[in-house]
Order: C-alpha cells, then sequence, then structure tokens
C-alpha cells in the first residue's frame, strides 16, 4: 500500500453482501433470511402489501420479455408517490391525488453483479399512450410531462409510458410513499450526508418548502429530514427537478454505503418491527406481492457492489418553459440497456505503436499510485482510480486529501523519478514534486486545476505484453460508492 504523511479522510472500503440499491432497500429488508417462527411472522406480513391491477398491460404491444432466472437480466421501475394519504404521508403540503416525481429504471446486468439506475425527470416532455384511469374510462394519447401519466392512470400508465418511448420492458416494479421512505432511512440510525455549504429550504407562504435546514460538514439525516432533502427544489439549486435529481442521486449512493454500517439486518426483532410499517406503505404487482418471491430476488443479487451501481440521468436537452427533451443519446441508452449492453459503452483506446527511447518509461502495470482528491468535488478520486487502473496503473489506495493545491501534483521519491514520468504520460496533465515523505510508489493529488477530461489519456508508447486494446469508460454517470460533500445550496 502507498504510504504519505499527508492526513486524508479515508472513504469507506466496508464489503456489503445483501443489500440492493436505496430506493429498494425496504425489498431487501423484507427479503432477509430468517428462521423458525420469525420467519412464519415476517411471511404474514406479505399480507399488508397493496397489490396493483395490471391487467390493462397488452401483452401484444409489450417489449419482448425474457424467460426469469436468479442470474438473468431484469428491469425494475421505481416510483415514489407523493399520495399525502394513509400514515405517515401528511404534512407535507396539501396537494390531492397522487403523483411519482421520482421514478428510477434500474437494470440488473446479466449475472446480478452489475446495475444502472436511470433517473427520468418528471419533466420530460414525451407523447403518453392511451391509459385507463381510476375510473376505468380510457384517455387518449396526449403529449405532455412525463409524470402525468402517473397522474393519469397510475403506474400502469407509468409503465405504458416508458415502455413505449424506450422498447424496454418493466419485469417488476414497486411504489413506495412517504412513509416507507422514511421507515428505511430510520431503519439505518439515519443516512450519513456532507454539504459544502449551509442548506434551508424554508416554507413559503401559499405552499412550497420543504423546512429543510441542514448546517455545512457532515449530517445524519433521520427519516423525515431525509424526506425533506430529496424532496427540496423550488429554493436550491436552480429550483429544478434536474438538480433535484442530482441531490437525489447523492443520496442513494449515501444510503447504499450506510447500509454496510448498520445492523439492521442482525437484528431480528428491529426487522419485523420496521417491516409491519414498510409493507403497509408498499405497492406493486401480484407475482411480487410474496416475502418468499422478494427472498428469493434478494438472493439472486448477493454479490452486488456499491461500486458496480451506476447512476445516470436520462440525456436530454432543455426545451420550452422548463421541460426537457430526451437527446438522441438517450435513444442509444435505453437500446443498450434494452439489449443488456453496458452504458456507457466500452469504448477501447488505439494500441500504441512502441517509440525507441535510450530508457523506457516503466509499464503501468509496474507503477503502485495512491490518489487523494484535494478538491471539493465529490468521487474524483475513486474515478480518478478506476481510470488508471483501465490503462493498467495499480491503485495503492484512495481518499480525500486535507490539502487543497491549486495544481496537481505527483509526488514522488527520487527512486521512483521513472514511475511518476510514466503516470504524468498517461495523465496528461500535473506537476512534478519530488518529495522524499512518499515512502511506497507515487501519490497523486488532484489539484483545483484538474481536467478530468484528460484523465483517461492514452499513456506515452511503452513496451507492453500484449497489443490488447485497453477499454475507457465516458463521463456522465456516478457510482454508488462515490463519497465526498456536495454543494447542494
Amino acid at each position: 500500500m502507498g504510504k504519505h504523511r499527508a492526513q486524508i479522510d479515508r472513504p469507506s472500503n466496508n464489503h456489503w453482501t445483501r443489500k440492493s440499491i436505496a430506493l429498494t432497500s425496504s425489498l431487501i429488508l423484507i427479503a432477509t433470511a430468517l428462521g423458525g417462527g420469525v420467519m412464519f411472522a415476517i411471511n404474514s406480513l406479505g399480507k399488508n402489501i397493496n397489490i396493483i391491477d395490471t391487467s390493462d398491460l397488452n401483452e401484444a404491444n409489450r417489449p419482448k420479455g425474457i424467460t426469469e432466472t436468479d442470474t438473468s437480466p431484469i428491469n425494475i421501475l421505481i416510483m415514489g408517490s407523493d399520495s399525502r394519504e394513509g400514515e405517515g404521508n401528511t404534512g407535507y403540503g396539501e396537494a390531492e391525488g397522487q403523483r411519482s416525481d421520482t421514478t428510477l429504471l434500474v437494470h440488473l446486468y446479466e449475472g446480478r453483479e452489475s446495475a444502472i439506475i436511470v433517473s427520468i425527470p418528471r419533466d420530460s416532455y414525451v407523447t403518453i399512450p392511451d391509459c385507463k384511469n381510476n375510473e376505468g374510462n380510457i384517455v387518449t394519447s396526449t403529449t405532455q410531462k412525463f409524470n402525468a401519466a402517473f397522474s393519469i392512470g397510475g403506474p400502469v400508465c407509468t409503465i405504458k409510458t416508458i415502455e413505449s418511448l424506450t422498447n424496454v420492458r418493466v419485469d417488476k416494479f414497486v411504489i413506495l410513499d412517504f412513509n416507507a421512505f422514511k421507515k428505511v432511512v430510520d431503519a439505518l440510525n439515519g443516512v450519513e450526508i456532507c454539504l459544502t455549504t449551509p442548506v434551508t429550504d424554508p416554507i413559503r407562504a401559499g405552499g412550497g418548502g420543504t423546512n429543510l435546514d441542514l448546517p455545512a460538514g457532515y449530517s445524519t439525516l433521520n427519516g423525515d429530514q431525509a424526506l425533506q432533502f430529496v424532496r427540496a427544489r423550488e429554493n436550491l439549486g436552480d429550483g429544478s427537478d434536474l438538480s433535484r435529481i442530482d441531490r437525489q442521486q447523492y443520496f442513494i449512493g449515501a444510503m447504499i454505503r450506510d447500509m454496510t454500517k448498520s445492523g439492521l439486518l442482525t437484528n431480528p426483532t428491529l426487522i419485523f418491527e420496521i417491516l409491519s410499517a414498510i409493507t403497509q406503505s408498499l405497492s406493486t404487482s401480484a407475482e411480487w406481492a410474496s416475502l418468499n418471491t422478494l427472498q428469493e430476488f434478494a438472493l439472486s443479487i448477493a454479490n452486488l457492489k456499491p461500486k458496480n451501481v451506476t447512476m445516470v440521468t436520462t440525456p436530454y436537452q432543455i426545451i420550452e418553459n422548463g421541460n426537457v427533451a430526451w437527446s438522441e443519446e438517450a435513444t442509444q441508452m435505453w437500446a443498450a440497456i434494452a439489449s443488456n449492453r453496458p452504458w456507457p459503452p466500452l469504448t477501447p483506446t488505439a494500441t500504441p505503436t512502441p517509440t525507441p527511447t535510450v530508457t523506457p518509461l516503466p509499464a503501468p502495470e509496474l507503477v503502485d499510485v495512491y490518489v487523494l482528491n484535494g478538491t471539493s468535488k465529490s468521487g474524483l478520486a475513486r474515478t480518478t482510480s478506476n481510470n488508471l487502473e483501465t490503462l493498467g496503473f495499480n491503485i495503492s489506495d484512495y481518499g480525500n486529501s486535507r490539502e487543497r493545491p491549486e495544481l496537481t501534483e505527483i509526488r514522488y521519491s527520487a527512486a521512483n523519478e521513472l514511475k511518476a514520468k510514466s503516470l504524468l504520460s498517461a495523465l496528461g496533465q500535473g506537476t512534478l514534486v519530488l518529495d522524499e515523505t512518499v515512502l511506497t510508489g507515487v501519490t497523486l493529488i488532484i489539484g483545483k486545476d484538474w481536467n478530468a477530461a484528460t484523465s483517461t489519456a492514452t499513456p506515452s508508447p511503452v513496451p507492453t505484453l500484449s497489443p490488447t486494446p485497453t477499454p475507457t469508460i465516458t463521463t456522465g454517470t456516478t457510482s454508488a460508492s462515490d463519497s465526498g460533500c456536495i454543494d447542494a445550496s
């Protein structure tokens, strides 16, 4: 492991098992394997789950499905309902009916060891197909905001809309209301976030605002505070749903990471108490309203790790009245998901042509790199480490530096000068700094001048054992394993 005397705040390296993405964590709680009378009692809670009638989904008009196994790809639609009806849902405004301002399409890839979570902006201007409303009447096709589909015909209309727009089949779905979300957060004893500045979202006369009030730095949010954080919109950022999606994705990652620290899943008594509330706040189709089915699903994703969960917003462009239209890149993304291909796509780099040198630089696999993020931008150390690993470098460790250098530095001892130059050649940026306190390998401290666009540059030609191209991943996504502070103001 590379060592350096600089003080750092290290991200958690704890591993996790039997845990899914944050907003489906209630499913994991339900599915936890318990024995004897406790398991019998939990199975009885399946009667609390609200079953949604999906008979209006015409199989002839849907994308083709596949035979599901415990390793097959699967698409799960997560809808957050803002209904004020029911226990734990009052006190959040006076809007009647229900909408789904938070909609996530989760694709688990073949093998179920990696996943992508796609946030669908509620203000996407789309065509909603014919849908049946709550009175059983057909509402003809209309072009308007995406979240109108849920208001028109509930989850079935939302599923129809997504499938008609993307050609991606929705295999399963769940609806979580305010109360379910709060209970999951409280079951984790809160979720820790970090803010670069204080954040407030006061209640406004005439409606609006969540009463959120958080200081700068680290805070552990309880269920009510977490709900305020993910729902706040008008008074934060640019007031748009798009900036709110960024905060929601940040919170999803924080929630996943905190699940690794929680003893919740090892406490049967607490699980039963929480499940009693959560199942009453959960709605899904008949085939998933079974505790046994949910348990089997949870076991099928036991090897899913936070670092393999990618979060992305549907690619878009701004149009009139604050709405967005999906871009051509969105079409490409949905096509990749429909065919179980990675997104962003893997792009092979050109095979470098060897150039004679008097003293060849060490190959990347011979260079140990210790990566520190010296900026306030969250996730840079992790992203850069992934990119360097893709290029063949050995990552000793990564974390957050307490130093805030203006310029990116590559620190090295005299004995490792050539290794430092090899890293500089690969990055195409940075300043070499001789530092004998660097005990092993080289240390990269990312400064304010960092240009992420060049962080995956192809290294200068060095002798290699294989000409196989090295894949690099494009930017525009975040990982559930990314940590750090964000500017949510």
